[in-house]
């Protein structure tokens, strides 16, 4: 099973590791992270108990 996005040529994508959603890390549309300031600041919260 392969990703089955479009590359910019017009071919198929070839990525055979796929995610849950069927798309590669490529063509899945990861998260870039939280944009709000109410977002960043939650994710700051939740880091600093990490180490």
């Amino acid at each position: 099973m392969t990703c089955g996005a479009k590359t910019r040529a017009g071919h198929p994508c070839k990525q055979k590791n796929l995610y849950s959603s069927g798309r590669c890390r490529y063509h899945g549309g990861l998260s870039t992270g939280p944009k709000t300031f109410e977002g960043k600041a939650k994710s700051s919260r939740n880091w600093r108990g990490r180490k």
